[in-house]
């Protein structure tokens, strides 16, 4: 069924899709996630304390892009490109300091 009144559906869109709010059910799947992860804290630490130092260290990075945020790189050059980014010249050296030695 079609909404008949559009501005009524556009409303009606814009109060489903705000950004910066997440989604309920990414909210239902992190708490219970946080639930798996607490519940299973030790048996992970002993299945940690199995592995070699390599692949504990693996283990971990892999298991914190589930937890830290991803940043993302930026070059130089794309800040130029956006005039974001000036090139400031700082001279530390005095003239008189050349002169006293």
């Amino acid at each position: 069924m079609a909404f008949r009144n559009k501005e009524l559906a556009s409303r009606a869109g814009k109060l489903g899709t705000r950004k910066g709010v997440q989604n309920r059910t990414t909210q239902q799947v992190r708490k219970a996630f946080q639930l798996l992860i607490d519940d299973n804290l030790e048996q992970m630490q002993n299945d940690m304390n199995e592995l070699t130092p390599r692949d504990r260290l693996r283990f971990i990075i892999d298991l914190s892009k589930f937890i830290l945020p991803q940043l993302q790189a930026v070059s130089i050059e794309d800040l130029r490109d956006k005039d974001e980014f000036r090139v400031i010249t700082i001279n530390l050296k005095n003239d008189e300091d050349n002169t006293n030695k």
